[in-house]
């Protein structure tokens, strides 16, 4: 059995469209819920608990854990670390799946609403992409047991570029 625990947006979208092709050989969660609009420490310590929670009653499972690895300074940000360490320590089968930016809404609407500046370079993934690298751990059975994914590196400020030149003429 394969389960996706919650795998809301487009992610989780991409994730269920690829379950019903995988069979695992022992019972398997991929965790993909986590708040992600309320970054304020309260908030995110209640994700972090509820995941703790979960892994505990798992513990026995493979359990897959959705996470990033932004180095944004934010609650968000430490407690997806926390969770990694907890299910790490916790759970001998879980495995910590980090994502880059993922090609979507998110940064790239915001962009597109030209609300913020940009600066720096963006590691960007498809969805696509990432669903099928997280799919692909469903039957990873090695000892090391944390990934990042990689993603392009690619300046933002071309990235906003190309996003606010396809807005031309709407």
């Amino acid at each position: 059995m394969l389960k996706l625990i919650n795998g809301r947006g487009q992610l989780g979208n991409a994730l269920r469209d690829l379950l019903e092709s995988v069979d695992p050989l022992e019972e398997t969660y991929i965790y993909h819920t986590w708040n992600i609009d309320d970054k304020d420490q309260r908030t995110q310590q209640i994700e972090c608990e509820k995941f703790a929670e979960f892994v505990d009653e798992h513990a026995e499972k493979k359990i897959i854990f959705v996470s990033t690895y932004s180095e944004k300074e934010n609650w968000y940000n430490y407690c997806k670390q926390i969770a990694e360490a907890y299910l790490l320590s916790h759970c001998e089968k879980g495995v910590v799946v980090r994502l880059p930016t993922l090609i979507g809404k998110g940064i790239l609407q915001k962009f597109k609403e030209d609300s913020v500046e940009a600066y720096g370079e963006m590691e960007l993934m498809t969805i696509n992409d990432a669903a099928i690298k997280i799919i692909d751990k469903v039957s990873y059975n090695g000892i090391i047991k944390s990934f990042r994914l990689k993603g392009e590196l690619i300046q933002a400020k071309i990235i906003k570029e190309i996003i606010l030149s396809l807005n031309i003429g709407e």
